[in-house]
């Protein structure tokens, strides 16, 4: 038996939550393998999940969680007997919020005792997120690029990955305590955003300068600025809508949704030479874990190198998980919020 953190109730994530013994996970395909979870992160989607705006999530109860930092204790097949003992950071189709969590050897790696759990947890979701978005624009060199959320995970990951391509990278940011922030972490220019109105705030900032590759994860009404923004042959890259947080569950508003974001022609992508990609996470470490795999691997290299340097202070405890949503459904961090067991 464990202890898991069960999402029983959608909203306000004080009520939402619910720590119960639960059987432990059971190893049914042949590449699983079972982790002793040391601590488990916590991303926007789970916060999308919690407010019941997100389809791919299990039904309640259920327990959420998509990357893991933990010792593998148990393999299916007996080819990876290996990995017993082996301390990973592992992503995971849901389950992470628990003592033990089921991954597949394609979706984890080894890694050192002396890598800090919470910028392990990082690489996993947010810089393995930001690698790939990156890999959706070609060969960025010397580029002038938008991020959207620069403090968030992502958006910290996506500065100091476009800073190694000699990028000039333009951060938004909804909070002004954040500016100072954005301006370490390798912002040229950090921008304040309340009311989405950066686009006229850019043309006059950088004399109406087209942005080559525009990292999007709010969604709305958003989409139509950047496209008055983007460059012929530029790259504009959805991996979330967090501006559906403010909505309820419905039809109607999704319909509402779809509205704000307009829509656009295919011939007029073909006439700028343009492309619009979506990226979601959880999708390829499901159907391709190998692809995941391969970007970790990149990314330990360029850590122990000192290229990157994942920001990850919002730790938190097993029963501060309800104060931990919160903060990042507010917009109070910057950089990963994970949860330690081992507190």
């Amino acid at each position: 038996m464990m202890k898991a953190i069960h999402l029983v109730k959608y909203g306000e994530a004080e009520t939402a939550f619910k720590t119960s013994t639960v059987a432990l996970p059971e190893l049914v395909d042949n590449d699983s393998v079972l982790i002793k979870v040391h601590g488990f992160g916590i991303n926007f989607a789970d916060v999308m999940a919690r407010k019941g705006l997100y389809s791919a999530a299990p039904n309640l109860p259920a327990i959420l969680g998509y990357e893991v930092v933990g010792v593998v204790e148990k393999v299916k097949n007996q080819k990876n007997n290996h990995l017993v003992g082996k301390r990973v950071v592992a992503l995971t189709r849901f389950g992470g919020y628990a003592e033990y969590a089921i991954s597949s050897t394609n979706g984890l790696i080894e890694i050192n005792k002396d890598l800090p759990m919470g910028k392990a947890l990082a690489l996993a979701t947010q810089y393995c997120t930001a690698l790939l978005a990156m890999n959706k624009t070609g060969n960025l060199e010397n580029e002038y690029i938008l991020i959207h959320s620069a403090s968030g995970g992502v958006g910290v990951a996506l500065t100091q990955l476009s800073k190694l391509k000699n990028c000039k990278i333009i951060g938004l940011t909804r909070s002004l305590s954040k500016i100072s922030f954005l301006t370490k972490n390798g912002v040229d220019f950090p921008i304040l955003n309340v009311d989405n109105n950066y686009q006229k705030t850019l043309s006059e900032l950088l004399n109406d300068q087209k942005i080559s590759a525009i990292f999007n994860s709010v969604g709305g009404a958003t989409f139509k600025e950047d496209l008055k923004l983007l460059d012929s042959g530029g790259h504009l890259v959805f991996f979330g809508i967090s501006d559906r947080i403010n909505s309820k569950k419905g039809f109607l508003n999704t319909l509402f949704q779809m509205i704000k974001i307009g829509k656009i022609h295919p011939a007029k992508l073909i006439l700028n030479s343009q492309s619009i990609n979506g990226l979601n996470l959880l999708e390829i470490a499901d159907k391709k874990p190998q692809h995941i795999q391969k970007v970790l691997k990149e990314l330990i290299s360029l850590l122990d190198e000192n290229k990157i340097n994942p920001h990850a202070t919002n730790e938190f405890g097993w029963n501060e998980i309800a104060e931990a949503h919160d903060g990042l459904e507010k917009s109070k961090f910057v950089g990963k919020v994970f949860i330690n067991l081992t507190k």
